[in-house]
């Protein structure tokens, strides 16, 4: 999926986000507190409305296209019942207690596929038996034909959390039994990469199964920290005799230094590298047409980290889309300005410009230095 424009308001806050357009890398840009980690969390919010979780009186258009070139509209509101958490919305026991969607719409290169008010569901000119009031038509109708593939692009949205390290090891594969099942499974890279497992679990299936692809990613990890010759998945050797004996199973990320003989395994790896295994992984190893929303970018990684990430992420040519945060100078000097969207607040209201539109780019001063100069970033949100 390829997000062309999004328009959202959560009206139980009185928070709007003004049309926004995005390109298959977006950087967002602004001062703290404008609303930039706010926008990849309404993002978010649709994947879970897709999903089936009803969300307490928020409105959105989203444009966007899948793989086969159609382009969809898909809009919608749910009714508003006051100011109230969304996690008291999660639990099926209180389903009565779950605001019902008021409207929705689906286009399909302008054609009205799903048009649906408090009245019912009209699909296709004609009107569905009775479904639940609480719940999108994405995930109601994800069996459809028409349907189904938006139900699946927005269940792949991702977003990148991996600045602190996961449960080291492979553990669903060892205290589920299913190794060897998964493995046969998952034989090749489309398979692997369209799979619902963990990006770790990608990851070691593709060190089992296609050692090409692995080798790949080791030499661009390798690239960013040379004093590394080695990459492997691996039980860990010499764990010590009161370590449980599953524990000696289970497979985990490992590397070897130069001029040092023993195996360094996640534990012990800084979440800077970590972190740069799993982005380059994420590039290699998503579904093509994943959205993928990374909040501040530079976060636990080293300049040298920065550099080769950044530059992975705008020369790698895959069906992937890119929403990302920053405020590191490296970072947002490195990704061109027509790549970018300046965000500012005035109270409940989020509103976004191109770059272009206050000529930043155009003279010899680093595009960050034009930047953080301008009114629009100093007085970024405005009461």
């Amino acid at each position: 999926m390829n997000i062309k424009s999004f328009e959202y308001t959560d009206h139980a806050v009185k928070w709007v986000l003004e049309p926004i357009e995005f390109s298959s890398l977006t950087l967002l840009v602004g001062a703290s507190g404008v609303g930039k980690t706010r926008i990849l969390k309404s993002l978010l919010h649709l994947k879970k409305i897709a999903c089936g979780t009803s969300l307490n009186g928020l409105q959105w258009k989203i444009k966007f296209s899948i793989t086969n070139d159609d382009i969809y509209e898909w809009s919608g509101s749910f009714e508003n019942k006051g100011f109230l958490s969304e996690s008291m919305f999660d639990n099926d026991d209180d389903d009565k207690n779950k605001p019902n969607i008021e409207s929705e719409k689906l286009y399909i290169n302008d054609n009205l596929v799903i048009d649906r008010n408090q009245g019912g569901i009209i699909f296709n000119g004609a009107k569905t038996v009775k479904l639940s009031q609480k719940e999108s038509v994405i995930n109601l109708l994800k069996e459809e034909e028409q349907i189904k593939d938006v139900h699946t692009e927005f269940s792949q949205m991702l977003f990148d959390d991996i600045s602190s390290k996961e449960e080291p090891g492979i553990l669903k594969l060892i205290f589920d039994n299913e190794s060897e099942a998964m493995r046969s499974k998952y034989g090749d890279l489309n398979s692997i990469r369209n799979s619902d497992e963990s990006l770790k679990t990608k990851l070691y299936l593709i060190y089992l199964n296609v050692p090409n692809k692995f080798e790949e990613i080791k030499n661009s990890f390798i690239d960013v920290f040379s004093y590394v010759e080695e990459l492997k998945i691996e039980p860990v050797e010499n764990t010590g005799d009161n370590i449980p004996r599953i524990f000696k199973e289970i497979p985990f990320i490992q590397i070897k230094e130069h001029g040092i003989q023993n195996w360094i395994d996640e534990r012990k790896l800084s979440s800077g590298m970590y972190r740069t295994l799993m982005h380059i992984a994420e590039l290699h190893l998503c579904a093509d047409g994943t959205i993928i929303l990374i909040d501040e970018f530079e976060n636990s990684l080293g300049i040298n980290c920065i550099d080769e990430i950044t530059r992975s992420i705008v020369t790698y040519k895959r069906d992937l889309q890119f929403i990302i945060t920053s405020h590191h100078p490296y970072i947002i000097n490195n990704i061109s300005t027509a790549n970018w969207k300046l965000i500012t607040r005035k109270a409940g209201i989020v509103k976004n410009y191109n770059a272009s539109q206050f000529k930043i780019g155009r003279s010899k001063h680093e595009a960050f230095t034009q930047l953080i100069n301008l009114d629009e970033y100093l007085e970024g949100v405005e009461s």
